[in-house]
């Protein structure tokens, strides 16, 4: 009985009488993880990511990768917009603590490239039902560039500023992993777009960030600035500055919480 004085059901009780009353909900899709999953679900609407990210963990650990990317998809599908919040709770600190495990010696190769493809697959169904597939960009609407600089080959943190801006009306060019500067550049000219979004990620360190930026400022057309935005692990302790007037801002939010605050602070 609770405090109240209302009887408590088991929750495995109540998905069986649901099953059998062919009453389908989320959470049948997790078996005997229903449960975490439930008690996860709780927390996230707390505010809490921590028990997300164990489930992840644990699921990682014993072999239950498929139920990660059905968990992120669940969790990141929900209302008409992604959280960025949640995004960065979850996805981010799922990744997080993969990369931690894997530096500690606790998680092979194979446990890490398990966590990466079904969180990017997770983002990919996300990017298709925000319409990241559409046959072409709609010229009523700003255009953002997005991508990582070389040797860079990690593209999560990238593809989530891309599905935050398809989400608020922007067309996206996504680069992908490893790209020159040069590039990068070039392709904000060639569609005069007003916004480029960066990530870097550990190896990167702060000199590469700050490379970057005065590479990318000495590249730029200065009768066209555009906004630079910088994101990623590697940018912990990184005072970004500004490169004559080629940037109309240059920002580094520090997650992608603070980077939809900013979005929606351009008017």
């Amino acid at each position: 009985m609770t405090t109240g004085g209302h009887r408590r059901i088991p929750l495995d009780v109540v998905l069986d009488v649901a099953r059998a009353r062919d009453r389908r909900v989320y959470l049948h899709g997790f078996g005997s993880q229903a449960t975490h999953v439930w008690h996860a679900m709780q927390a996230l609407e707390r505010g809490d990511p921590g028990p997300a990210c164990d489930a992840l963990v644990h699921w990682l650990r014993t072999r239950r990768s498929h139920l990660i990317g059905r968990f992120l998809w669940h969790v990141a599908a929900r209302g008409d917009d992604p959280d960025p919040g949640v995004l960065d709770g979850v996805f981010g600190g799922f990744m997080k603590r993969v990369g931690h495990g894997w530096e500690r010696g606790e998680l092979r190769i194979a446990d890490e490239r398990a966590a990466s493809r079904e969180a990017g697959e997770a983002v990919g169904r996300l990017l298709a039902a925000a319409g990241g597939d559409a046959d072409a960009p709609d010229p009523d609407r700003l255009t953002a560039v997005v991508g990582t600089v070389e040797p860079e080959q990690h593209v999560l943190g990238s593809q989530l500023v891309r599905l935050l801006l398809l989400h608020r009306g922007w067309n996206v060019e996504h680069l992908g992993a490893g790209v020159p500067i040069p590039e990068i550049v070039a392709t904000q000219r060639a569609l005069d777009a007003s916004l480029v979004c960066i990530s870097f990620t550990p190896p990167a360190v702060a000199g590469d960030v700050l490379r970057f930026v005065e590479a990318a400022g000495g590249l730029a057309d200065p009768e066209r600035p555009f906004s630079l935005v910088l994101g990623g692990n590697a940018l912990r302790d990184v005072e970004v500055r500004g490169c004559g007037g080629a940037f109309t801002d240059l920002v580094a939010p520090g997650s992608l919480a603070a980077f939809g605050n900013w979005l929606d602070g351009r008017g």
